[in-house]
């Protein structure tokens, strides 16, 4: 689960494979960036520009309802305006509040480098060059 303001994937091994297909389980092992900070850290999209979209649509829904006929309005024209004013403010507020609960992408590009943090000893057999090329 990634949360608002998050800028770090948080990922974990489960297998090492062998280039002949064979597998050794690795239980969990999280990965951790060349630094050796927990996670990977590449490109965050906030999807800032939909929030902003949503609140402009927001903002033109408020003006447009607030517009006044002027002063000879009459009591029916200002309640139906004040009505309109409200519903266009509740629209505006859940378009915002919808875009704001949006989660941050993150996309970590194929060869980003990492290190696979080994919190347990791992008997590995060895690989043979033969087997290397497959």
């Amino acid at each position: 689960v990634i949360a608002f303001g998050q800028s770090r994937a948080l990922l974990v091994w489960s297998r090492i494979i062998y280039p002949d297909g064979a597998s050794i389980v690795i239980d969990n092992m999280p990965a951790s960036d060349v630094a050796g900070y927990a996670g990977l850290s590449d490109k965050v999209d906030f999807h800032t520009f939909r929030l902003l979209k949503g609140v402009v649509l927001s903002t033109l829904l408020g003006v447009g309802t607030e517009l006044s006929f002027g002063d000879s309005e009459s009591d029916i024209v200002a309640a139906l305006r004040e009505s309109a004013q409200t519903a266009a403010n509740q629209a505006g507020q859940k378009i915002v509040q919808r875009n704001l609960d949006i989660q941050p992408t993150i996309r970590i590009r194929p060869g980003w480098p990492l290190r696979v943090i080994v919190h347990k000893d791992l008997v590995l057999r060895p690989v043979m060059a033969k087997e290397a090329r497959l």
